[in-house]
């Protein structure tokens, strides 16, 4: 919508908010909503850049073709569990670069459980 569209719904008493305005939804409940659309998007990318046909998509993660069109329309009854699936099965590598970003998040937000840290050595002076 422009700005001149904007302006003429509120002239005429409408209020513009944002989606999760207007479904009261949490951050955490948008922020989930976002990230399964832009995952779709990921998904049908992916299966592009592999040259894989949904059908063919699909057999590699056990399922159908019709369940991978759902995925790529954004669908909400799809799931994330098939989402992930399906870019796992698209893109082998995504397995290590989903597998790194946990591991900085986890590190980010416990530095315990990132690897260890070198530890500078002491020499104790030779006695004389």
């Amino acid at each position: 919508m422009n700005k001149e569209q904007r302006e003429k719904f509120k002239r005429a008493g409408w209020k513009l908010g944002s989606v999760g305005e207007l479904l009261d939804l949490t951050p955490a409940e948008e922020a989930l909503i976002e990230a399964k659309v832009r995952l779709s998007k990921v998904v049908r990318a992916l299966r592009q850049q592999s040259r894989l046909s949904q059908a063919q998509l699909a057999k590699r993660i056990g399922s159908n073709q019709t369940r991978i069109a759902k995925v790529e329309n954004q669908d909400p009854e799809v799931s994330l569990d098939l989402q992930m699936k399906a870019i796992f099965a698209a893109r082998p590598k995504a397995r290590q670069e989903f597998s790194a970003l946990i591991k900085r998040w986890a590190v980010s937000e416990n530095p315990a459980l990132g690897p260890p840290r070198k530890r500078s050595r002491v020499r104790r002076a030779a006695a004389a």
